[in-house]
């Protein structure tokens, strides 16, 4: 019998879609700074726009593959 594969669910606004201890590893290696976990919240939305944006400029190109020059 063969296995079914899991959908993936869509990310909601309030999931995360950075890597907190990369990002915490990142910022700690610059100098002497913490990051506060407001921080993440934001980057992510900031990452969720960029992402929104490129997804518009693929589209106007009639492309459904976001490629790079897109962000």
């Amino acid at each position: 019998m063969a296995k079914k594969k899991k959908k993936s669910s869509k990310p909601k606004k309030s999931d995360l879609l950075v890597k907190k201890s990369m990002v915490k590893e990142y910022i700690t290696s610059k100098g002497d700074f913490r990051v506060s976990g407001e921080s993440f919240e934001m980057l992510s939305d900031l990452v969720m726009n960029l992402c929104d944006d490129a997804i518009e400029r693929a589209e106007m190109n009639r492309r459904k593959t976001v490629q790079r020059q897109d962000f």
